[in-house]
């Protein structure tokens, strides 16, 4: 094998070695958007999740889902629950073509940045 041969495997070899380890990329997600498209928000002390609800196109259909960790709780004089959450979500859900089939994404840092977002999806270990 010539230099030029062996320089072109090492580098087949590792970008065969990224995609098998690397993130999962399908449509890239969006940023997640501002109060002016949010539909919804609901708050699961039981599972310890704030949950926002967005529609990207602001034609009404939920298109764009977050979920953030849940810090602190308590109820306000109306019995209703007040929450102090993370600053970033942890999973977000996007559904691209608004078909009703959500893509998850999970931030494992949890600081915001998309450079750290990947679909999430379950080792086979897990299934």
């Amino acid at each position: 094998m010539t230099r030029r041969t062996n320089i072109l495997a090492v580098a087949l070899g590792l970008a065969v070695m990224w995609s098998a380890t690397g993130p999962v990329l399908a449509h890239p997600l969006p940023d997640e958007p501002g109060e002016e498209r949010l539909v919804n928000e609901d708050v699961d002390i039981g599972v310890g999740f704030y949950f926002r609800e967005y529609s990207l196109a602001q034609n009404g259909t939920i298109d764009y889902r977050t979920a953030r960790q849940i810090l602190s709780s308590e109820y306000d004089k109306h019995k209703k629950p007040v929450v102090q959450a993370k600053k970033f979500p942890l999973f977000y859900w996007y559904d691209e073509d608004q078909d009703g089939q959500f893509e998850m994404w999970i931030d494992r840092k949890v600081e915001g940045c998309l450079c750290d977002i990947v679909r999430y999806h379950l080792e086979s270990s897990q299934r």
